[in-house]
């Protein structure tokens, strides 16, 4: 094993600034969300992903962030809705997670869903249309936290 991205070194330093999801975006950069609120440069929360710009990864790590998907902008509001887990697919799709109960238009769920956002436009003005992609309550797994994930095509 070896070090991939350690966040210290790209001023994710605070406690609320621990990654709690990770995924790779179509062009290679690192997207995370942290745990809480993050101010790096760009500035967000547990809602929303930011990803690593012109990356030198490993130890040590080097980039800047900018803002990949804001959560405010699609609906992600509430506090249980935080985003602990990503997978963003070939297509752009981010299939995602989220830490407890969330309602959105075209999904609802529990931190046992899986839920896909189809990216209209990211970044600063994020927006995307949603659906449920799995419903783990309706498969055995109610109670359970999906939080971490990987989607095989």
């Amino acid at each position: 094993f070896e070090k991939y991205l350690d966040g210290t070194d790209v001023g994710l330093t605070a406690g609320g600034e621990d990654i709690d999801a990770i995924g790779i975006a179509a062009d290679g950069r690192p997207v995370v969300s942290t745990l809480g609120g993050f101010f790096v440069g760009v500035s967000g929360d547990g809602k929303d992903f930011i990803a690593l710009d012109s990356p030198v990864l490993g130890d040590p790590t080097s980039g800047t962030w900018a803002t990949y998907f804001d959560g405010s902008d699609v609906e992600l509001t509430d506090g249980t809705e935080d985003l602990d887990a990503l997978w963003i697919a070939a297509n752009g799709d981010l299939y995602l997670s989220a830490s407890g109960s969330f309602t959105v238009t075209g999904a609802s769920g529990d931190e046992a869903t899986i839920f896909i956002c189809t990216p209209i436009t990211l970044g600063d003005s994020t927006s995307c249309t949603y659906s449920v992609f799995w419903n783990g309550s309706a498969n055995g797994l109610s109670g359970a936290n999906i939080d971490g994930l990987s989607i095989e095509p």
